[in-house]
Order: structure tokens, then sequence, then C-alpha cells
């Protein structure tokens, strides 16, 4: 039983998710030190997102996914949009870095754009107070497949661009500041040029 708890402990949370965010209150500091991405989407995206969250998960890495987030949800069921604004600004300043999901259904967000200049602001901030010089690669988007090969309009080309299974696995290897061989070998990460890979029918895999 033992083993089975420490396996689940070694994986990413979901710091939306009241009971996550408890099991990481209680992790050690090294646990408490690692990276968490708060992922930014439309919520037509959701099922697209929910398998992202998964391939960071097994890679160690923290983040926010707001389907588990009760607040925002409560918030959203009564259109209080003082209350929306406050979860998901709460929930970017939990965060160390944001990915950005872009689909073509993006475009048509009125959410998406704000929580990028807020997580512009917030995150880059809060690594500055921390000592850490600003980095591009705070605040990315990743392109799902259906606009993997097109150009993204001016608001989106200030980020860190990834473009598929590939650059996703090298902003990975960045964000946990470990090399991709090693990730793989682990099992943490897999090749983009592996068969049956888990996001093949989300993300373009060559690029």
């Amino acid at each position: 039983m033992a083993c089975s708890k420490e396996k689940i402990m070694v994986k990413g949370y979901n710091k939306a998710d009241a009971f996550d965010k408890l099991y990481w209150l209680l992790e050690s500091k090294e646990i408490k030190e690692r990276p968490c991405v708060f992922l930014s989407h439309k919520r037509e995206d959701k099922n697209e997102c929910r398998k992202i969250a998964e391939y960071l998960k097994e890679a160690k890495i923290d983040y926010y996914l707001d389907e588990l987030d009760k607040d925002l949800q409560q918030a959203a069921a009564q259109g209080n949009s003082e209350l929306i604004t406050e979860s998901i600004k709460k929930g970017i300043r939990e965060s160390t870095h944001m990915l950005v999901v872009v689909s073509e259904k993006t475009y048509k967000s009125q959410w998406v754009p704000f929580e990028i200049g807020y997580g512009h602001s917030a995150i880059l901030d809060k690594g500055l107070q921390e000592g850490i010089k600003e980095n591009k690669i705070k605040l990315s988007v990743l392109t799902l497949k259906d606009i993997s090969e097109k150009n993204l309009p001016d608001y989106l080309q200030v980020a860190y661009i990834i473009r598929g299974t590939k650059s996703l696995n090298n902003y990975i290897s960045k964000v946990t500041n470990r090399l991709e061989k090693s990730l793989i070998n682990e099992t943490r990460l897999f090749s983009n040029n592996q068969m049956n890979h888990p996001l093949d029918d989300v993300l373009n895999w060559k690029l």
C-alpha cells in the first residue's frame, strides 16, 4: 500500500482540485517548489486539455485545470463575472507558468485574452520578485492539431510557441530542467515518434 501511495505522490497535482491541493500542502518542500502550469483554454477544448494535463502529471509537473475548481464553477453557474475573474486570477498567481492551449475555437474566447494579459504580468512579476530574470517560456502557447501549422495572431506571438508533441517534450524538459532523454527513459514522457502516443489525436507529432 505504501508503494502505491508513493507512486501517486510523485506525479503532478491539479491544484484546482481541493483534494489534490490538500495532498500538495502536506508534501515536502522539494515537491512544493516544482513547477505548476496554468492551463488556459476555451471550454470546448476541455477534452484535449485533460489529455495534456495528464501528460504533464506523468512528467511530475503540477498544473491548474479549472474544471475541478469548485469556487470557479459555482461562480460560472451564477453568472458572477467578478467571482469568476477573482478565481482565475488566484489560479494564475499560484502557478509558475502559463500554457495557453489554442485551437480555432480559442479566437472566439472572451476569457483567454484576459488570462494571457493577467498571466503575463502576474507570473513574470512573481519571477522577478523571486530573483528570476524574465523568461519567455513562463508564458507559452500550445497549438492543437487543427491549427498547428497556421500563423498565430500578433497577441499570441509574444509567447513561447509550442506546435506539437516534439516541441511539447522540449518545453517539459526546459520547465523541469531535465533532459528529455532521461524523462523518456523513466516513461515520464513519450518520444514523439512513438506508436500510439497518448497525444496523437490532440497534437501534431512532428512539430
